[in-house]
């Protein structure tokens, strides 16, 4: 199984490749039960933490897992208060293929989809697309600003 950190996930998914997958994607579709959210409360004088389980998967190519955990307390401790990882699998035999930073994923996809869809809301030649964001995908919005389907990442 390949682990594939931050630095790589960002340079595996650059926007001109990443924001045409997408549309392939939302088109075909794929299966995407409800998340699982589980409370892990350990005692009653701690921050409430939460564990979600995010699963996604097309029939005979792969399923991939997210998993988020968020720890409001770690801000104590100099820690993010959340994080993620995503596990790849081939959903025809459940093989691990790789394991991916879920952050980074996340922020790209947020980015990515927000081009994507305004792109749909103005001609493509025209104007430069732009798209708003909080937490960790603001940073990914920056490389946005040209037009959709051609950013600089």
């Amino acid at each position: 199984m390949k682990i594939i950190d931050t630095e790589s996930t960002r340079r595996a998914l650059p926007f001109d490749r990443l924001i045409p997958a997408l549309r392939e994607m939302f088109v075909a579709g794929c299966e995407v039960p409800l998340r699982h959210t589980h409370a892990l409360q350990a005692a009653t004088d701690t921050s409430p933490q939460t564990v979600l389980i995010m699963p996604a998967w097309q029939h005979d190519r792969y399923l991939g897992i997210k998993t988020v955990t968020i720890f409001p307390g770690n801000a104590q401790r100099g820690l993010p208060g959340l994080f993620s990882t995503y596990v790849l699998y081939d959903a025809r035999t459940g093989e691990p293929l790789a394991q991916i930073d879920g952050n980074e994923i996340t922020s790209r996809r947020t980015a990515a989809a927000s081009a994507l869809a305004a792109s749909y809301l103005r001609p493509l030649k025209r104007a430069a697309c732009w798209s708003s964001a909080a937490g960790a995908s603001a940073a990914s919005c920056p490389r946005l600003t040209a037009p959709c389907g051609r950013s600089s990442a």
